[in-house]
């Protein structure tokens, strides 16, 4: 341990006695706080300046018109771009803009093209077309600066779209708030409807009656079309109807006529006992002529005995004449008795007939043609007008009540069954509706204010940040990145500037020849480490909650560094330079203190928690921000595993390659310009 103390006493004797020495110690010092003091000042506050970042704004759009109402999106867009100093708005025409960009004039262009508004109103059309911002960046110009571009145009983009959200949102909850108020004076007719419905679901089985009563009718349609035709062929024949109810009227007249003839029948009913008497007489007539006859006969015998004893000729001639007239009469009589006979039986039967239809049947026929009268005069016109009336509707209105029977046929067979479960099916959905949906709850719902809703659809999230360990600016955010990487470039410096071994190495053995040059490099890194930590502080006035352990972890991680970066060169030499320069470089992405690592790609990702500076800038960000325990001595324990491997590596590896690597530097300075 004396000789470890006797070589670092030695360094700051021999540095105390060269003035030059102590000058170049003191840039070795003070270099790496002069590159993190820049640096962070650099980047203190950068999106603070952006008005400086021309963007140009070309405006080709003609505007529309919707509901008789004038309005051009892109005046107002570029009205909104004067008052906005987050970019530098240059408003040029569009092939200016183009030409700008490209010359890198500008670091982008806007260009809102003729039909931007008419697109926009066109989401009132049954196909509405997306308006489009044509924006145009040039990446050549600057890495960052495109993206600050990018950003701006994006807002504007998405304040265009939040104006034009929260427009059609007001728009449509106005309608709401109108449906709401129609809705509610509407409701006693929704209910209505409702129980209308409802009780065509409970009509459905009368309507399918009569629906099957339509098919029905459809098939006797024919047989109505005949029976109309008869009363059509019955119009035609009122004259006659007509003429035989005047007929009628002519016989109520005649019934006097009737009754004084059915008396005089009666009377001669009653006379048919004399007729029969007449019969008697001409029969007896007919036997006096038959007596008579006889008498003649024997005279006529008793003349011919008497005319033979004398001249009595002419006496019987006399008596043969009227023997022959009386056989004629006799004859004659005979005929009339029989002729007469029939005549009197005919007569009696049609007599007595027509006496006991007189009698019998003439009241009731004489009482119904009073009432065929009756209905002649009274009801028979009305009739005629009835069948005119009848024989009118099925010439006008038959064809139309056929079609109309074939239509309600046709529905009840093709449309009726889905009718009815469309009617069903909104039954149950009225019904399921009434128990998950309050009618009166929508109303209210409708009712909402329409500029508080259209508000909240158009920024229907409000981002309420809670900043967890806050940081006022962004130079304080890239303190913890910037100070530990001044500590890696000061002790690669050191590395680089100073030598790693001693004068008469052979006196020493090689563990103290290690700790005996480190303690001298340990020394300048802390100092390094104090400045850089306290000019943060107090000379850029950096941001950092616990100010103390700001120094402190700064200073632990100057001697992690040192130490590291020490034992490279001093195990590896000229090589382990390099290593150092390697190890700066891999680290810068993989550490995740510019861009979270898990941006970078799967090389930086999987190196990424074997690297010091992972734990380094960690360490520090605590102290900026606010501290964690647990974060920090986690950080802590893995740099004092990285101080334990390098010290292991220099307990291996230095004695084995010291040798080696002196030839390797011989080898090196013999080309004359490697040192």
């Amino acid at each position: 341990m004396g000789k470890i103390w006797s070589i670092y006493r030695t360094d700051w004797k021999n540095i105390s006695n060269v003035p030059i020495a102590i000058l170049l110690l003191g840039a070795l010092t003070i270099l790496p706080s002069a590159y993190a003091w820049i640096n962070i000042k650099a980047m203190w506050d950068p999106y603070s300046n952006t008005s400086g970042i021309k963007v140009a704004v070309a405006n080709e759009d003609e505007g529309a018109e919707i509901q008789g109402k004038k309005i051009n999106v892109g005046k107002e867009i570029v009205q909104n771009l004067k008052d906005n100093k987050k970019l530098g708005w240059v408003f040029v025409h569009y092939t200016t803009a183009k030409k700008g960009v490209e010359k890198g004039d500008y670091y982008a262009y806007l260009y809102i093209p003729t039909d931007f508004s008419k697109k926009m109103t066109s989401i009132l059309e049954i196909n509405p077309k997306k308006p489009q911002i044509l924006f145009g960046v040039n990446e050549k110009i600057n890495a960052v600066a495109p993206k600050i571009a990018s950003s701006g145009a994006s807002s504007i983009t998405n304040q265009i779209s939040q104006a034009f959200v929260k427009t059609v949102g007001d728009a449509i909850f106005s309608g709401f708030y109108k449906a709401g108020i129609e809705l509610e004076k509407a409701l006693p007719s929704i209910h209505n409807m409702e129980d209308q419905i409802f009780k065509l679901e409970q009509a459905l089985p009368e309507i399918d009656a009569m629906g099957k009563k339509a098919i029905e009718l459809e098939g006797k349609l024919p047989e109505i079309r005949e029976k109309g035709q008869k009363i059509i062929e019955l119009e035609q024949r009122i004259p006659e109807i007509t003429q035989a109810g005047n007929s009628i009227l002519k016989v109520e007249a005649n019934l006097p006529l009737v009754n004084e003839a059915s008396d005089k029948i009666l009377a001669l009913q009653d006379k048919l006992t004399d007729l029969n008497r007449v019969n008697g007489i001409i029969t007896q007539v007919e036997a006096n002529l038959s007596e008579i006859e006889t008498n003649i006969n024997q005279a006529i015998e008793r003349t011919a005995q008497a005319a033979a004893q004398a001249e009595t000729s002419a006496n019987t001639s006399k008596l043969t004449t009227l023997h022959d007239d009386l056989v004629n009469l006799h004859t004659t009589v005979m005929q009339a008795r029989v002729e007469l006979k029939q005549k009197v039986s005919d007569g009696e039967q049609i007599i007595n007939s027509s006496a006991n239809f007189m009698k019998n049947d003439l009241p009731t026929i004489e009482k119904r043609i009073h009432q065929a009268a009756n209905f002649v005069r009274n009801d028979l016109p009305a009739v005629i007008s009835d069948i005119r009336k009848a024989a009118n509707l099925i010439r006008t209105k038959l064809p139309g009540l056929e079609a109309a029977v074939h239509k309600a046929a046709n529905l009840a067979r093709n449309d009726l069954p889905g009718f009815e479960a469309q009617i069903r099916s909104t039954a149950d959905k009225l019904r399921r509706l009434k128990g998950s949906v309050n009618v009166n709850d929508l109303i209210q719902f409708l009712k909402h204010d329409p500029q508080a809703e259209s508000s909240f659809l158009s920024s229907p999230v409000l981002l309420k940040t809670k900043r967890i360990f806050p940081i006022p600016n962004y130079g304080s955010a890239m303190t913890p990145f910037y100070t530990m990487l001044a500590l890696w470039v000061g002790a690669t410096f050191l590395i680089a500037s100073l030598r790693v071994d001693v004068e008469d190495a052979q006196k020493y053995k090689s563990y103290q020849v290690y700790f005996g040059r480190l303690l001298t490099f340990l020394t300048i890194g802390i100092l390094q480490a104090v400045i850089v930590s306290l000019g943060d502080l107090y000379f850029i006035h950096t941001y950092a909650v616990d100010k103390l352990w700001f120094v402190l972890l700064s200073i632990l991680i100057g001697i992690v560094f040192v130490i590291i970066t020490f034992t490279l060169c001093s195990v590896f030499g000229t090589i382990g330079k390099g290593l150092a320069i390697i190890l700066l470089v891999l680290q810068i992405s993989s550490s995740g203190a510019t861009f979270p690592v898990s941006t970078t790609s799967a090389f930086f990702q999987k190196i990424y928690p074997f690297m010091p500076f992972t734990y380094a800038v960690s360490m520090l960000r605590e102290t900026v921000g606010g501290m964690v325990v647990d974060v920090v001595i986690k950080d802590i324990s893995y740099l004092l595993l990285f101080v334990a491997v390098s010290f292991l590596l220099a307990f291996v590896l230095k004695k084995p390659l010291s040798q080696r690597i002196e030839k390797t530097a011989a080898l090196a300075k013999s080309s004359k310009i490697i040192q």
